[in-house]
């Protein structure tokens, strides 16, 4: 069992804030940032974790991949980048659950820098958390894929796959 998980998709403030999110996102017609999507990066990084034998704690890994988007509503809102505005409110979050401080930073550290082109940390959640996050978008087979402003260096492409 993820206690911590659990606690998490619990707190209202959290599901309120990825509610917000979903309706921000309502007509978007490119990648959204809905709770399926953060799923989608959890299972992969910690897919990823297991294959390369990293050792990694499942409840860590899910944390991040599930909390590294809550940026994305002060970045609608403020127009603050959502990879520093989601370092603090996970923050927040993982405060108010009750997460152990000693491991916070690790998850703040990989949500803080999930955009950055290249991983410049030696944490492998932060690589784990880059990484599954790109191999979420089915960029090969989007229906908007021609009108992405995505460069094509950062789309996932069928040749990404290993």
């Amino acid at each position: 069992m993820m206690k911590y998980v659990s606690l998490l998709l619990e707190n209202k403030e959290y599901i309120r804030t990825l509610r917000k999110i979903s309706a921000y996102e309502r007509e978007r017609i490119y990648c959204k940032h809905d709770f399926a999507h953060l799923m989608d990066v959890a299972r992969l990084m910690w897919q990823r974790a297991l294959e390369d034998n990293l050792r990694l704690d499942k409840e860590m890994v899910y944390l991040a991949a599930l909390l590294h988007d809550v940026g994305r509503i002060k970045e609608y809102e403020e127009g603050i980048s959502h990879d520093a505005a989601g370092r603090e409110l996970a923050g927040e979050i993982l405060l108010h659950i009750g997460y152990p401080t000693e491991k916070t930073p690790d998850i703040l550290e990989a949500i803080g820098m999930h955009r950055e082109k290249e991983n410049v940390s030696a944490s492998p959640l932060c690589g784990l958390l880059k990484e599954a996050d790109k191999m979420s978008r089915p960029c090969f087979f989007c229906e908007a894929a021609d009108s992405c402003k995505w460069s094509e260096g950062k789309k996932n492409k069928t040749e990404n796959w290993r």
